[in-house]
């Protein structure tokens, strides 16, 4: 995706996480889970052509060690001077651990 570049804006917590690899599996979400997580930062994007936000998202997530992404805008940007452009955000989030999980103490 050489046209388009992926921000983050840090989170008001101090919450961080170790990064993931590149193409680690991430859950994309509409809505904030139900289940307990930090927020690690907001990721935005901007691209001349239609994309996914799983496509363009995904890496930055895994920089970040999410294990989710609330997508929270996905939209086009019609233009009167070429093609329509992409807006893609969302927050990067990592679950807490359940207390008493197994292999989590």
């Amino acid at each position: 995706m050489a046209c388009g570049s992926v921000g983050v804006k840090p989170p008001r917590s101090a919450a961080k996480a170790a990064a993931r690899p590149p193409n680690c599996t991430v859950e994309f979400l509409r809505k904030a889970p139900q289940r307990p997580y930090d927020e690690l930062g907001e990721m935005y994007s901007y691209y001349s052509w239609v994309v996914e936000p799983e496509d363009v998202l995904r890496e930055k997530a895994c920089e970040l060690g999410a294990d989710a992404v609330v997508v929270t805008r996905d939209f086009l940007i019609s233009t009167d001077r070429g093609p329509d452009r992409k807006f893609v955000a969302g927050k990067a989030i990592k679950y807490r651990e359940a207390p008493g999980a197994p292999g989590h103490g």
